[in-house]
């Protein structure tokens, strides 16, 4: 699978690189970015920031480097994306995010919770720091996607 993160210059988006080491990634970040790539990932410009156009953005971006999933870390990107949900998936791009009915319940901002992450891709646990059966179980039965800091009982949307 072919994945593009945001926030690509960021220490957060190397972390997760991890959690992808099977699949293709394209770190992505606005503005000025280094050329460069490496056999784990290839970074790429977005482009100058403009807010009335995020979603429009990342789309084209996500269409002309042909990837299957976005994972949008940038605070600021991830309503603008899960309102366009419907328009990714046109497409046949997942977005790595909680549907919109359960988006306020794990979006904090700058709340790092822990340093242990976990990533699902529609309800299954694709990779993880750590094992909590609480944390598994709810996201099965949210069937969530997304890459989240957990707790002992509490998941928190990656964001920076």
């Amino acid at each position: 699978m072919k994945i593009l993160i945001t926030g690509g210059t960021s220490a957060t988006a190397l972390k997760l690189l991890k959690a992808f080491k099977d699949h293709q990634v394209i770190l992505a970040d606005y503005g000025d970015v280094p050329s460069f790539s490496s056999s784990a990932y290839t970074l790429i410009s977005l482009g100058v920031r403009n807010d009335d156009t995020l979603a429009h953005t990342l789309l084209n971006n996500c269409l002309d480097q042909s990837v299957d999933a976005i994972l949008p870390i940038q605070n600021f990107e991830i309503e603008a994306v899960v309102k366009s949900e419907v328009l990714f998936n046109e497409f046949n791009i997942d977005l790595l995010l909680p549907k919109r009915e359960y988006l306020d319940d794990y979006f904090k901002l700058n709340s790092e919770i822990s340093i242990d992450f976990v990533v699902f891709e529609h309800g299954e646990v694709t990779f993880s720091t750590g094992e909590n059966e609480l944390i598994i179980a709810q996201g099965r039965e949210r069937n969530l996607s997304g890459a989240y800091y957990f707790n002992s009982t509490e998941l928190s949307l990656i964001t920076i």
